[in-house]
């Protein structure tokens, strides 16, 4: 059985999972993935910031310190950085583009056609609604629904308060349901 990553594990837990990076791959590319995915409209972008974050972990695994959080934040935070630094290079070389979202790739569940559609249009109702909202506000909901993190784990990646990330992103929340249901109207 594989040692789980958290505050409390022993330095020989550490060594173990450096022995197993690919396990922790194999567990965290998904919600890196998905988290990079709902912040790019396009795949391929995606796909290369999933790289970059995890050859960044991969080159730094020695400075994880489970004393000052969990591996989930860790490496989220590597992954909030490494979008950071995309946007700041993309928007020194080409300035802003618009991209429409794309739902080629975006996980959904299996079923019905019908059901699938009417799934998919409201996923692209809700990121329209996203990209309207602030920067941070953007970056909250993104790690909370797409990364599957918590508000302490979201607070340690923005450094911000747990019930800051808390209200933050209820306010966020209701902007964004504001804005779908005016889009809807």
């Amino acid at each position: 059985m594989q040692p789980s990553i958290n505050t409390t594990s022993t330095p020989r837990e550490l060594e173990e999972l450096e022995l197993n990076f690919a396990d922790l791959f194999r567990r965290y590319h998904p919600r890196i993935y998905t988290y990079l995915r709902y912040r790019v409209s396009v795949a391929e972008d995606a796909e290369d910031l999933v790289s970059a974050v995890f050859e960044k972990a991969f080159t730094n695994r020695t400075q994880f310190d489970p004393a000052k959080g969990n591996f989930s934040a860790w490496i989220f935070r590597i992954a909030h950085n490494t979008l950071a630094n995309f946007y700041r290079d993309r928007q020194r070389r080409a300035g802003w583009e618009s991209e429409e979202p794309s739902l080629a790739d975006l996980p959904t569940p299996e079923g019905v056609l019908e059901n699938r559609v009417i799934r998919q249009e409201a996923i692209l109702q809700l990121l329209s609604g996203l990209k309207q909202l602030a920067e941070r506000d953007q970056e909250v909901i993104s790690l909370k629904f797409a990364g599957h993190l918590s508000n302490k784990e979201i607070g340690e990646i923005m450094d911000l308060k747990e019930k800051t990330v808390s209200v933050v992103l209820l306010r966020a929340m209701r902007r964004l349901q504001q804005i779908v249901q005016e889009g809807s109207a």
